[in-house]
């Protein structure tokens, strides 16, 4: 595939679920970038399924074409067969981690979700656009959807050291496409030592942009008051958010009336009612809510080992707080180590530790914002991360290929 000029630029993203609506990284990410796309005047288009819930994916919106901020979005009818007793034995066996046959692996990833019309309009249509972008790896509309024109499809894995993407079938897919890209510099080691090469591909993250934040808003609208820690994000076992809970009501009798914890997002929680005055509920919330809550937060604390960027973390450290991020996670522990913008903890002293030294040191608490303040502006504003996606892609501007200027994720 050569190289394309950005007049012929016309990506496809392709993505199980989309739309502002829709809670998930990968997700997030697929549309961020698209929309930024759109916005600097280009032609971009998604092809998804009408499902909304990553658990039923049952249709929700319906199917054919819309325009949303820009980017046209053609939306086919999804098929699960998650019901199936073979598919779930299936997938119960592979998040075992135990030995799979690769009729399961295919039986699994095929039967998670798909969509034949999305399939159908790539064999017909696939070849119109310039660069078929697929994202995450773990789905059938991914594996499915890069067979049929592996020779212009780019995958943007978001991997978790996780049973799926150990799977020989994983493996197989990742190196059959076109490129891989990668959201940090620790998913591309994941990756490097997954398939056994040394360059899997470049690192292109995530732009961001900071929404402007009031925490008298938030104090306004909540019963918070005082310093608080908070999370944000999917609320599931797979983003610890159990852990933090457990981690918080130890640290909360330890240390009476100094901090609460606050939690939004998606999913069901479960607080302890002797809880109750302490750990805050707020459930889905809105952008402009969610940034008001990073902005009167003491601390942003992110207790997940599962994140190949973590878009929440990023937006924090732009509203200026510091962090505590849990150590088990190659890919936040490495921000903080490379921003300076907080802590880490591996275990529950450690977290106690830690947020007690944020908590009552305010001045090196800020500090520590600042500097995550600071990387994430410098490492992840647009205009870097279209550049590294240009180059990445192939894509030539006036200037050529752009290979200097952005700066480099390390």
């Amino acid at each position: 595939m050569q190289a394309v000029p950005a007049s012929d630029f016309h990506p496809a993203f392709i993505v199980p679920r989309y739309g502002e609506e829709v809670v998930g990284g990968a997700e997030d990410l697929a549309r961020r970038t698209a929309e930024e796309l759109a916005r600097r005047g280009l032609k971009v288009s998604v092809l998804t399924t009408c499902a909304l819930n990553h658990h039923t994916w049952r249709n929700h919106y319906p199917e054919g074409k819309t325009v949303l901020n820009g980017v046209n979005v053609i939306r086919f009818p999804s098929q699960s067969r998650l019901s199936e007793p073979a598919v779930r034995r299936a997938a119960i066996k592979i998040s075992s981690g135990a030995a799979v046959t690769m009729k399961d692996q295919r039986l699994w990833l095929e039967g998670v979700v798909t969509s034949q019309g999305l399939l159908d309009h790539l064999t017909d249509q696939g070849g119109g656009y310039s660069h078929l972008i697929f994202l995450p790896y773990l789905f059938g509309t991914t594996y499915q959807g890069t067979r049929i024109y592996p020779e212009r499809s780019f995958i943007v894995p978001c991997l978790h050291d996780e049973p799926y993407s150990h799977l020989p079938l994983i493996k197989e897919m990742l190196g059959s496409v076109r490129g891989l890209i990668f959201n940090s510099p620790g998913e591309r080691r994941l990756a490097s030592r997954l398939l056994g090469i040394s360059d899997p591909g470049p690192v292109v993250g995530m732009g961001f942009r900071p929404l402007g934040a009031d925490p008298n808003a938030f104090r306004d609208r909540t019963p918070v008051r005082g310093d608080f820690v908070l999370y944000a994000g999917r609320r599931e076992e797979g983003k610890n958010t159990p852990l933090l809970i457990d981690y918080f009501r130890r640290f909360a009798v330890e240390n009476p009336g100094l901090a609460s914890l606050v939690l939004m997002g998606a999913g069901e929680v479960s607080v302890p009612p002797d809880s109750s005055h302490v750990i805050f509920d707020l459930g889905r919330v809105s952008e402009r809510e969610k940034w008001d809550g990073y902005a009167a937060a003491s601390v942003f604390c992110q207790p997940s080992v599962n994140e190949s960027l973590s878009i929440v973390l990023l937006e924090s450290w732009l509203a200026g707080r510091p962090a505590l991020v849990n150590r088990g996670c190659d890919v936040t522990r490495e921000h903080v180590d490379e921003s300076g913008g907080g802590l880490t903890f591996g275990d529950y002293p450690e977290f106690a530790e830690a947020l007690l030294a944020l908590l009552e040191n305010g001045e090196r608490a800020d500090r520590l914002g600042e500097a995550g303040r600071r990387y994430v502006a410098e490492e992840y504003n647009w205009d870097a991360v279209v550049r590294r996606l240009y180059e990445a892609l192939g894509v030539k501007t006036l200037e050529g290929t752009p290979d200097s200027g952005a700066p480099r994720v390390r």
